[in-house]
């Protein structure tokens, strides 16, 4: 495994844009030369799995325009793409919180990931799922994941790789809960981000339902960004920072067994700024 992989970054600043922008430097900045084997970037935020406009419940505005500035500087088409859930509707969603407008500002088209062209994808080495049917764009592009952090009733918590679960084609993922943990692993065998950014600006850590949808209960102001190349690790920082062991979250847990990154905090590698980070 690439020792990139092992590396997460977390930073607090108030002001959001030098967070972001900060926590990716803090990485070693991006390899243009990755940029360039791919046609276009692919920002996936987590926009349907909230309520729009409540604090937490969704990636906000304000880090998704951080991270639209930060690869307006390469030269590859940038889109923002987001899928339905059973909950919400992607053109909804994109329209109530002014993400066309966004998309515009920076030059980057808005995509419905579950429109368009599609690929069934064959699954490596099945836990449960053989094929999974996604958008061709996510085939094709660099993907940077840019989700909320957020407990979860479900799967205790939700970041990079859930936030892929929530980027396949069906409307109806409700009927993929069974055995949800297993599918979100299978999920991220066929759409892996290259680049992970957390939104934990505002974050769900204790949360209930409304409208259906988990939120927070307050919503928990934290000013931090996490950011890395590998979802299993990020999530990992993530879920430590929600003050869970990484090691009781199954699909978490799954994914490392399986060699898809490194969960255990003593093998990482995390660089801060403004924060202290405690394995436990």
């Amino acid at each position: 495994m690439d020792i990139n992989d092992q590396k997460v970054s977390i930073v607090r600043n108030s002001d959001t844009r030098k967070a972001v922008f900060s926590a990716v430097e803090l990485l070693g900045g991006i390899d243009e030369k990755m940029v360039k084997q791919f046609p276009s970037i692919l920002i996936k935020p987590n926009l349907c799995g909230g309520v729009p406009g409540e604090a937490g419940s969704h990636t906000s505005i304000e880090v998704l325009r951080s991270a639209l500035e930060f690869f307006s500087s390469y030269s590859a088409p940038l889109l923002i793409g987001e899928a339905d859930c059973s909950f919400n509707d992607a053109h909804e969603v994109f329209t109530s919180l002014g993400i066309y407008e966004l998309g515009k500002h920076f030059g980057a088209r808005v995509i419905n990931l579950s429109e368009g062209p599609s690929v069934e994808a064959e699954v490596p080495q099945p836990l449960s799922l053989k094929r999974v049917r996604i958008s061709s764009v996510l085939h094709q592009s660099l993907i940077v994941s840019v989700p909320v952090l957020k407990t979860h009733p479900w799967c205790a918590v939700t970041m990079n790789m859930k936030n892929m679960y929530g980027a396949i084609f069906e409307k109806e993922k409700a009927f993929l809960h069974n055995g949800l943990e297993k599918n979100i692993v299978d999920i991220n065998k066929v759409i892996r981000p290259h680049i992970c950014i957390v939104d934990a600006v505002t974050a769900v850590v204790r949360g209930g339902f409304k409208y259906g949808l988990w939120v927070g209960c307050p919503p928990t102001k934290l000013d931090l960004i996490i950011a890395g190349i590998n979802p299993v690790a990020v999530d990992s920082v993530g879920t430590r920072i929600l003050g869970k062991d990484p090691w009781n979250i199954g699909y978490i847990k799954i994914a490392a067994r399986q060699g898809m990154g490194v969960c255990d905090l003593q093998k990482l590698s995390v660089v801060s700024e403004g924060y202290q980070f405690n394995e436990f």
